[in-house]
C-alpha cells in the first residue's frame, strides 16, 4: 500500500497490489505507474462509487474506456476486437457493463484493510453522470494514484483510484 495518503481514510494501491489483485483475473497483465486519467464530465471514463457504511461516498475507481471495454470483454473471453469496436463506438456492451461491474467490485479490495473503515461498491456510472456528492470527491480526495494496465491481446487502459 501506499504510504503517502496518511491523511486518507482508506490507503492508495501500490503496483504491487494491482498486480496482484488484477493477476487473479487476467491474464498476460502488466501494471506501472500510469498518466493522471481524465475524469471529468467530458471523458469517456468510467467510475466506481465506493460508499462507507453510512451511505456517504468515500472513495472512486475509475478507468478510461479502453480499459472498461478490455477488462469487460477479456473477463468474458470475447475477442479482443470486440473490445476494440466497443472503444471506436464509444458504448459498451451490455456483458461488458456487467463485467466491468464485477472489476468495479474487486477492486474494493484496493482500498480496504483489516484496519480500515468498511466499503462497498454502491454503483458505476460514466463520468459524466456521477451523482454530486460522489463527484466531489474528484476534486477534494486526499489521495490519488493512477495506473496503466495492460491485459495482454486486449490492450492497455488506465486506472485511478481517489480515496477521501
Amino acid at each position: 500500500m501506499s504510504t503517502a495518503t496518511a491523511t486518507s481514510r482508506h490507503p492508495l494501491p501500490d503496483v504491487a497490489l494491482v498486480r496482484d489483485l488484477f493477476g487473479m483475473l487476467f491474464d498476460g497483465l502488466t501494471v506501472k505507474a500510469g498518466g493522471k486519467l481524465d475524469v471529468s464530465p467530458q471523458s469517456h471514463a468510467y467510475v466506481g462509487v465506493y460508499i462507507a457504511d453510512d451511505g456517504s461516498p468515500s472513495a472512486l475507481c475509475a478507468c478510461d474506456l479502453a480499459l472498461a471495454a478490455n477488462s469487460g470483454a477479456a473477463l468474458s473471453m470475447l475477442p479482443p476486437n470486440v473490445a476494440k469496436d466497443a472503444v471506436k463506438s464509444k458504448e459498451l456492451t451490455d456483458v461488458m457493463l456487467a463485467n466491468l461491474g464485477e472489476v468495479m467490485n474487486i477492486c474494493t479490495r484496493l482500498m480496504i484493510q483489516d484496519n480500515t473503515p468498511h466499503l462497498r461498491l454502491q454503483q458505476v456510472c460514466k463520468a459524466n453522470a456521477l451523482p454530486a456528492p460522489a463527484a466531489a470527491i474528484i476534486g477534494a480526495a486526499r489521495g490519488r494514484v493512477d495506473f496503466e494496465i495492460g491485459l495482454g491481446k486486449y490492450g492497455a487502459g488506465v486506472l485511478a483510484v481517489m480515496c477521501m
